[in-house]
């Protein structure tokens, strides 16, 4: 960088200037004078123009000169509060004043506040504008809102207060005291903790704080790592630390009483100023530092006393404040940029993105790319390529050193073409035609590209050497091993570090601070020559043929050395300058370069001086007698406003004087005479610009002598086309053409009315946007042309991936296949869809959009495509890859297609072969296919029911399995139903129907089997769970009897299971009898071992040794075919493994049934197990009933034939008809009477023994 003073400004009565600021928005310098006078001034430049009027080289005009009255001592405090407007002042003896700039554009007190006496020490705002912090001498702390009101307060007492700043977060607070301790507290004014001092050694008096600063990162930070808080003091003792507890700061010696610290507006940069003492006399300086501590330069400031400083908003200048004057110094920022190809890249960061824009800009066709690198450190490039040295992230290099760096060589589009790892920190970059050359402090990275170790020498191996600068002799090359050794070199510090780079295909110069050029051959890096210059060395350039060197000191002395002169190596007198940041040579002349000194430049040839102009630019080019000049601080400028692409405006170009007498010439002298006068100084430049003048006064005889000259044959083949027009005007267009002013070209047609011509030059230019325009400004345009220029337009915009204003040109164009292209890539599958259904049958398109539809799953309009473009085939594969089973099948009976069950099959066994069965189920049960469905359920709880599995999720399987089964049966009957009424079922279709049901499945499981047993499962599971948890809840018998139901499902759990349930719960009840058949049916079963066999002999004997007695209870079972409860499915825990007993209670008692059949009724007899059996007093009722009413019966009869047989005996008072028939009603009596008469015996009897059982019944119950 480079600073220099600009402007001086006095104030009032030759008062001293105490404090100074600039608010960073509105661009107003506030000063404090010891008297109370309080200015605010404004300097503005004018932001309109090119590189000789805008920028630093503008020339500043004050607009506002505005005095504030309200103080009247000495201002000790400014702060500027940028967000809001406002300007708050203080004095020393306590006085506080909020001014704020009024609607005329004039600042008036918004707040005052002169209740305290105390002299205030120092106030700062917070980053975001709405607090501020007012901190007196005496150690009171104030922290007031923007609109005036307290927030807290609070009295520190320890010590006499310093200084106090704001963390960027504003959560907390540094308070600086005058001992020189620093303490943090929370916004609330609560002590946290003290920071820290390392640049105070112990046993050194303390000193004064001279400056707190905290950089609130509101402009992004340089790198990840960079030093935001610095604390300074006035000893010079200062130390940059990245957080307030960073464990690690940088410690620095400025070397002078120190007065007033800042940073600039995005943390690059801090300004110390100070003054140093030499002997009785005082210099006031202002050092430059980076965030890591790197001495940039120093700023020497006549006068007396330097009292404070304040940066402007982009960095480009600083207000001084020393003695009664405010300096305004201009500064030379050193951007990272290069030019390349017609292209500036450079770089910069905000605070949105945590890395670093590289921009490539081409500036002839006005394109931009970007390229985003973490942590930039350097950027350098020459010819086609630029190189950029970054720290790598961690983890990607294969150097294992503690910090890696990696180096890109990229072309002019961004695009990187070789890349390479490097253990040392690039600060310097310098690229020629065949190599890179990176340094750091102390070593030289050179880097082979192009494929070239030379113009001529092909590189077979990758060309990689280093240099160590303090072992200057040594070469090594850059493999692995050489690499880390390099990172041990690297980390050693050095007392003379290299400052700058330069080079050609067949040198290096390196310079050290020292004032030492060292002298380097390539491609073998072998030491040639020292140079020495008694200065230290700030920046070397080299011109095209390696003759001449420029050499820049740090104070700005530009000197030329002459490389081909013998020992003992001496400058070139003839040419001294002072106060130069940058020399750039001419890449045609040798001796010719640019020179920028402060905000001018002046255009070098040998050692004659052309008179310098104002520049506000950086030099990109020197070339063809014209120097291209760009300017960044203006483009930085605007990207801080947010505007992303940079305009041509930001170019300008420079012609050399010989140049421009030449162009002066033409205006004033003939033709003839000026190639008169090119000829005693000829450049191809002068001769090209003279054919150009000829052409433009349609001179064809100096054109063609000039064109001759440069040995143009293009041109002269032009001049020849030429003279066939006829007329003038059609000759100025052509000449214009050629001189490639388009837009003159077009004005001449249009004057021609000719937009045909204007239309066909655009065309073939490629400038669609101007064919658009002259096509609707009404000239005769077709369809096509206009379509043509809507496609080309629309490609301009799909090439730069803005899809969404690309597809508003190809809908007006009608092109499908590039809107299909847009909708897919913006995900607008709304208007992908419009777009589908507004494509004819059979279009390409079709089948890509249908594959796009597919893609994201959207089937119903990815099936529709589908079909329209014949493709019925691939939409049924569609539906099956996304599930759609059911618009597949519609599909599939919708176009006859046959091979449905095979993709089916073909998936599920694709799935079951991925070992996803569920998946595979879950296909067959979409697809309505509910009995393959339930034989691969069927089949992975046959392999539960082998495992150690939960029993409530081996039952759970099963009972899918049945309602897969129920789901099947009832497809089954409305399919049947429906093939009914279409047409009658053959005698060979239903035995083809029977057949078929016997096939095994995916499961292996044969249809029959699966649907003649598939709840068995589930009820043997059922029972055995139900009865171990009645079991576990005390309850013997139930359990007893849900046990002996399991005997039934000796095929699906083992006998060893069921018949040791059987005998646990049978001992528990004292059903001895049942216990002893399940011990009998255990020692008999087969598969049990020998050791089981004895040991269940064993636990019978001693169960059975003292049981003398029959069971407690019977049990009864029967079975129902009309269940009138069903199972509650969920009222059993699934947590439960095979050998533990469910211990949650049931919702119902046992009383109530269960079945299987999900509340439908069934045709299926199913077990039901009541708690008890009938009652036998209710028999003993029954039968005493029963013999009444048979009794009763008897009576009734035996009274009817004793009156029948008194009618008997009244025969002859009777006729003999009714005789006959009461003999017969009497005989009828008599035989009734004795059935009835045998039924009551039999009654009886059966009442006496049921009788005599229950009291038998009894007397034993009442024994045990």
């Amino acid at each position: 960088m480079f600073v220099h003073l600009a402007k001086r400004i006095a104030m009032p009565n030759d008062t001293p200037v105490t404090k100074c600021g600039w608010n960073v928005i509105e661009g107003y310098v506030s000063a404090g004078c010891a008297d109370g006078l309080v200015k605010v001034l404004k300097l503005e430049i004018p932001e309109v123009g090119d590189a000789r009027t805008r920028g630093v080289a503008g020339q500043a005009q004050l607009t506002k000169n505005q005095t504030l009255e309200g103080h009247t001592n000495t201002i000790s405090s400014i702060a500027w509060n940028e967000r809001f407007g406002k300007l708050t002042t203080a004095d020393s003896s306590g006085t506080v004043i909020v001014w704020v700039n009024g609607p005329q554009n004039e600042f008036v007190q918004d707040m005052l506040n002169n209740r305290t006496k105390n002299r205030i020490s120092d106030m700062k705002w917070n980053s975001n504008g709405q607090m501020i912090c007012i901190g007196h001498e005496d150690g009171n702390v104030i922290i007031g809102s923007v609109e005036g009101s307290r927030i807290a307060g609070k009295s520190l007492r320890d010590s006499k207060l310093a200084k106090v700043e704001w963390s960027p977060d504003s959560h907390l607070l540094l308070f600086g005291f005058m001992r020189g301790e620093i303490h943090i507290y929370d916004f609330k004014l609560n002590y946290i903790n003290q920071i820290q001092i390392f640049c105070i050694r112990e046993g050194v008096p303390s000193a004064e704080i001279a400056g707190i600063e905290w950089y609130d990162g509101r402009n992004g930070l340089m790198t990840m790592n960079s030093k935001s808080l610095v604390i300074c003091y006035e000893n010079g003792a200062m130390q940059l630390m990245s957080r307030e507890d960073d464990p690690a700061p940088i410690i620095l010696d400025v070397d002078m009483h120190v007065a007033s610290i800042k940073w600039n507006d995005n943390g690059s940069m801090l300004a110390v100023a100070g003054y140093q003492l030499t002997g009785d006399k005082a210099y006031n300086f202002i050092h430059f530092y980076s965030p890591w501590g790197e001495h940039l330069r120093s700023l020497k400031v006549t006068g007396k006393s330097i009292a404070d400083c304040a940066w402007e908003a982009h960095s480009l200048r600083l207000v001084i404040a020393i003695d009664n004057f405010i300096y305004f110094a201009n500064c030379r920022l050193d951007y990272k940029w290069c030019y390349i190809q017609d292209t500036v890249v450079y770089s910069f960061y905000t605070c949105t993105r945590p890395e670093h824009i590289v921009v490539f800009w081409n500036t002839k066709t006005n394109e931009v790319n970007y390229r985003y690198v973490r942590n930039l450190l350097s950027l350098g490039g020459f010819g086609s390529y630029c190189c950029i040295g970054s720290l790598a992230e961690r983890g990607t290099s294969p150097i294992h050193t503690t910090d890696t760096y990696i180096v890109l060589l990229c072309n002019s589009i961004g695009v990187t073409i070789e890349s390479k790892y490097i253990p040392f920190h690039p600060i310097h970059i310098c690229v020629t035609q065949s190599y890179a050359v990176i340094a750091s402090k102390s070593l030289v990275f050179v880097l082979g590209i192009s494929g070239f170790i030379g113009p001529q020498m092909v590189k077979k191996q990758p060309y990689e050497k280093f240099i160590q600068v303090d072992d200057p002799t040594t070469v090594r090359h850059g493999d692995e091993l050489q690499l880390s050794l390099m990172a041990n070199l690297d980390a050693m510090e050095t007392e003379d570090p290299i400052t700058s780079l330069c080079g050609s295909d067949k040198w290096i110069f390196i310079a050290r601070s020292s004032g030492i050029v060292l002298r380097y051959s390539l491609p073998a890096c072998t030491l040639m020559e020292k140079i020495e210059c008694l200065f230290r060395i700030s920046k070397i350039a080299l011109n095209s043929i390696a003759t001449l060197m420029s050499i820049i000191d740090t104070s700005g002395y530009c000197m030329l050395i002459d490389m081909e002169s013998k020992e003992p190596r001496e400058d070139i007198t003839n040419f001294k300058k002072s106060d130069v940041w940058n020399v750039v040579w001419a890449t045609d002349l040798p001796d010719s370069f640019a020179v920028m000194e402060k905000t001018k430049i002046s255009l070098v040839r040998g050692v004659e001086v052309e008179e310098a102009v104002p520049c506000s630019g950086y030099v990109c080019d020197y070339n063809n007698l014209q120097v291209k000049v760009v300017m960044l601080d203006e483009i930085m400028k605007m990207h801080f406003k947010g505007v992303q692409a940079p305009s041509p405006d930001y170019i300008t170009v420079y012609d050399n004087k010989l140049l421009h007498d030449m162009k002066t010439a033409c205006e004033k002298l003939p033709l003839e005479q000026v190639s008169s006068l090119i000829d005693k100084d000829p450049h191809p430049q002068l001769w090209r610009a003279l054919a150009e003048e000829a052409l433009n006064h349609l001179d064809i005889k100096v054109a063609e002598h000039a064109f001759v000259k440069i040995h143009d044959y293009y041109g002269l083949q032009f001049l020849r086309r030429l003279q066939q027009f006829q007329g003038e005007q059609f000759k100025r267009a052509e000449i214009a053409a050629f001189l490639k002013q388009d837009d003159e070209v077009e004005k001449i047609y249009v004057h021609m009315d000719r937009k045909d011509l204007a239309y066909q030059l655009r065309r073939k230019l490629g400038d669609w946007f101007r064919v658009v325009q002259i096509l609707q400004s009404g000239a005769i345009a077709s369809d096509a042309m206009q379509n043509e220029a809507w496609n080309e337009l629309g490609d301009f915009y799909f090439d730069r991936q803005q899809w969404a204003t690309a597809a508003k040109y190809y809908e007006q164009s009608g092109n499908g296949a590039q809107l299909f292209h847009c909708y897919a890539y913006t995900e607008d599958y709304v208007a992908l869809e419009k777009l589908s259904l507004s494509l004819q049958d059979n279009d390409p398109i079709l089948r890509s959009i249908a594959d796009t539809f597919a893609g994201v799953g959207l089937a119903e309009p990815a099936v529709d495509a589908y079909k329209r473009c014949n493709l019925i085939q691939e939409a049924v594969q569609m539906c099956i890859e996304l599930s759609q089973w059911d618009m597949g099948i519609e599909l599939a009976h919708q176009y006859n297609l046959t091979d449905l069950k095979t993709l089916l099959t073909r998936q599920a066994k694709t799935l079951l072969d991925q070992n996803k069965p569920f998946d595979a189920i879950e296909l067959y049960k979409k697809s309505a296919n509910y009995l393959e469905a339930a034989k691969i359920l069927y089949g992975i709880a046959e392999n539960h029911s082998k495992e150690n599995r939960p029993l409530v999720m081996k039952k759970k399987m099963y009972v899918l399995c049945g309602l897969l089964i129920e789901q099947y049966r009832t497809a089954m009957k409305t399919t049947s139903r429906k093939e009914k009424k279409s047409a009658p079922i053959s005698a060979s279709d239903a035995l083809q129907g029977l057949l078929t049901e016997e096939t095994t499945g995916s499961g292996g499981v044969s249809d029959t089997q699966l649907l003649d047993n598939v709840w068995r499962p589930a009820e043997a599971y059922h029972f055995y769970i139900l009865a171990q948890r009645q079991y576990k809840s005390n309850n013997a018998e139930g359990a007893l009897r849900s046990a002996l139901t399991l005997t039934e499902y000796e095929d699906i759990l083992p006998v060893q299971t069921i018949y040791n349930l059987i005998a646990l719960c049978a001992t528990s009840c004292g059903a001895f009898n049942s216990a002893s058949k399940a011990f009998l049916k255990l020692e008999d079963d087969p598969s049990i071992s020998e050791e089981d066999r004895k040991e269940y002999q064993k636990l019978a004997f001693q169960i059975f040794l003292s049981v003398h007695h029959l069971d407690k209870n019977s049990l009864v079972l029967w079975r129902k075919t009309q269940p009138n409860y069903a199972f509650d499915w969920n009222s059993y825990s699934n947590e439960q493994q095979e050998y533990r007993i469910p211990i949650i209670e049931p919702l119902s008692t046992i009383e109530k049934p269960y079945c299987f059949d999900q509340k439908k009724k069934s045709t299926k007899s199913h077990i039901i197990i009541i708690e008890n059996p009938i009652n036998d007093y209710f028999k003993l009722s029954l039968f005493a009933c029963l013999s009444c009413f048979w009794m009763l019966a008897g009576i009734i009869c035996l009274h009817q034939s004793i009156k029948i047989r008194r009618l008997l005996k009244k025969r002859d008072q009777q006729s003999e008809d009714k005789a006959r028939l009461l003999s017969n009603c009497l005989h009828t009596n008599l035989i009734l009477t004795y059935v009835f008469g045998g039924i009551i015996i039999g009654v009886l009897v059966m009442t006496v023994l049921v009788t005599f059982v229950v009291g038998l019944k009894g007397y034993f119950s009442k024994s045990l």
